[in-house]
């Protein structure tokens, strides 16, 4: 699988995503808001995933209706997993966007939750790091849900395990 973060895709772009290779198929939202008629400047947000088409079988898409959230669950020889293209807000320093963070925590945390996977994968750009506001809530989010933060580019080796 390949997860996918802050494409620019416009909403009837996403299936250009299919086309990338012939063994594989994808899956996504665009953040493009087509309403306005022109669009300035460039979106943000904006997930996919692609997998394997010979995988199709064992993948049910989970409908998040969120451009920061694109999910599918796998059917796995250990049971149903819940895989999440997520691409988190940047922090601008007001309360906005640290609101919009924590509620995308929640969002994933609900989607697991709500679905028959006993298993969770979160993959994306979280837009934050050790010291800065949003760190807690993503640590809180990976201990609540009993996920292993891995990212040996970004993180100090004392943060390569959440527990």
């Amino acid at each position: 699988m390949v997860f996918l973060q802050e494409h620019w895709l416009l909403p009837d772009e996403i299936s250009l995503l299919s086309d990338i290779h012939p063994d594989f198929v994808a899956i996504g939202y665009s953040a493009v808001d087509l309403s306005q008629g022109v669009l300035v400047g460039r979106p943000y947000e904006g997930t996919g995933i692609m997998y394997r088409k010979s995988f199709g079988e064992c993948i049910t898409y989970v409908k998040t209706y969120d451009s920061r959230i694109t999910a599918v669950i796998l059917q796995s020889n250990y049971g149903p997993v819940l895989f999440v293209s997520v691409y988190m807000p940047t922090d601008y320093g007001d309360a906005g966007c640290y609101e919009e963070y924590v509620a995308i925590c929640g969002k994933i945390t609900a989607l697991f939750a709500e679905s028959d996977a006993i298993h969770l994968v979160v993959i994306g750009d979280f837009n934050c790091q050790p010291g800065s506001r949003f760190f807690n809530s993503f640590l809180t989010f990976a201990i609540d849900n009993k996920l292993n933060c891995v990212d040996l580019d970004r993180l100090t080796d004392v943060f390569t395990y959440c527990k």
